[in-house]
């Protein structure tokens, strides 16, 4: 039987493939199989429990099996690369996923399954926040961590469903997984099922889980993870995160600078000379410097697969970086034509005094933002060459995903 034909009948096998990732879990492994196959048997439904093996050193493999579990190896190490492996190999069209140091209840998954079977939702997220045991979440999750992520997702992104953006206890089905098109391989893999749900508008509902002190030792870093969450949606949301900020200083240190180009005002009885120019002037340049980082996320997002940019993809068929050089050509030569103007000025005027600060200083700007838009267009068209990243080696690794975790 092909893979194809396998896939279509695993389609209409109406039950539930848990799907637990494990990184040298002994100590609780076995107890969390038999407990997803206690909430399994609850539903009255087929399903089964899956164990991904992510490179453990210890029993955990053989205590899964033991309990019942399907075991499967993961090479790659990493959260998200776990899940992807399991999620590819169930067998059932309503995949859970949770952790196996028992901090989950899955004897009562029923409860987070319910709205997809009640034809409710397609997606599910647990909300630990109402129902933490002592001892379970550190403070610095609890009450800064996990609430402040949570709300830059729903500002971000505009979706207050998840109240719990990282929790690890979910229920999705297989047909919306594969909509998703996850691609990351870390902790961050949480907040991409997330952030992609809300891009591609899936049926999203919350359920109040109860969360448990672990079993074993922790596998999380508290700042690197919650960096990589929060990269994770910067790189989601760059106009949110870049471009429009980026364009608010561009345009304010404009407003700054340009009525003071030929001479100081006064506003209210102040005087603003060119001190004021300046800080307008570092404005525009952190502006246009943040517009371009800006632009190139929403490439790189685009072209990585990690999200479908309509804007970008008009860019690359119609701005060649010739084109877009010829758009930055004007300011990069109004900027130099008033800069050499005026130094060739003060040479043949025998190095005496500079009184022309402000044109000079405006000519300078101009020139930055003309050579920053040309250095970001040359950027932004090397980025679309074709890329064979899976085929480079380096010394003493082996080829494939770097590990994350």
């Amino acid at each position: 039987m092909t893979e194809d034909k396998r896939e279509v009948e695993s389609e209409k096998l109406l039950g539930i493939s848990v799907v637990i990732p494990c990184l040298d879990e002994e100590s609780s492994i076995g107890q969390a199989v038999e407990a997803a196959k206690q909430g399994i048997d609850k539903l009255g439904m087929g399903g089964e429990v899956i164990v991904v093996d992510n490179g453990c050193s210890d029993d955990s493999p053989r205590l899964a099996r033991d309990a019942g579990a399907r075991v499967v190896e993961e090479v790659h190490r990493g959260y998200g690369a776990a899940l992807r492996r399991g999620f590819a190999s169930a067998r059932y069209d309503v995949l859970v996923m949770g952790d196996g140091d028992l901090t989950y209840d899955f004897d009562k998954l029923g409860d987070l399954v319910q709205p997809i079977l009640d034809g409710e939702a397609e997606f599910v997220v647990g909300n630990r926040m109402n129902n933490i045991k002592p001892g379970a979440m550190p403070w610095l999750h609890r009450y800064i961590g996990n609430p402040l992520l949570s709300l830059v997702l729903r500002l971000m992104f505009h979706k207050h469903v998840v109240r719990d953006a990282h929790c690890g206890m979910r229920a999705i089905t297989k047909r919306t997984y594969k909509q998703l098109g996850c691609v990351t391989t870390g902790m961050e893999f949480a907040s991409e099922m997330v952030v992609r749900a809300i891009h591609c508008d899936v049926r999203m509902a919350e359920r109040d889980i109860i969360y448990h002190p672990r079993v074993g030792e922790s596998k999380l870093s508290s700042f690197r993870d919650g960096w990589r969450h929060l990269r994770f949606m910067m790189l989601h949301s760059p106009s949110t995160m870049l471009i429009f900020p980026g364009i608010f200083f561009w345009m304010l240190g404009l407003a700054m600078m340009l009525p003071l180009l030929f001479g100081s005002v006064v506003v209210e009885g102040r005087e603003l000379d060119i001190h004021f120019m300046l800080m307008g002037g570092l404005f525009n340049i952190v502006g246009i410097q943040i517009i371009t980082l800006g632009a190139l996320a929403k490439a790189y997002a685009h072209l990585s697969g990690l999200r479908e940019d309509w804007l970008v993809a008009f860019l690359y068929r119609k701005l060649t970086f010739e084109r877009a050089t010829l758009l930055a050509l004007p300011l990069i030569l109004l900027g130099l034509g008033l800069v050499l103007k005026i130094v060739i000025g003060w040479v043949a005027g025998g190095y005496g005094p500079l009184d022309a600060s402000r044109p000079l200083f405006f000519g300078i700007i101009c020139l930055v933002n003309g050579v920053q838009l040309a250095a970001a267009s040359y950027i932004f068209s090397i980025m679309a060459l074709p890329r064979h990243v899976d085929k480079l080696s380096y010394p003493g690794k082996t080829t494939g995903l770097p590990e994350s975790r």
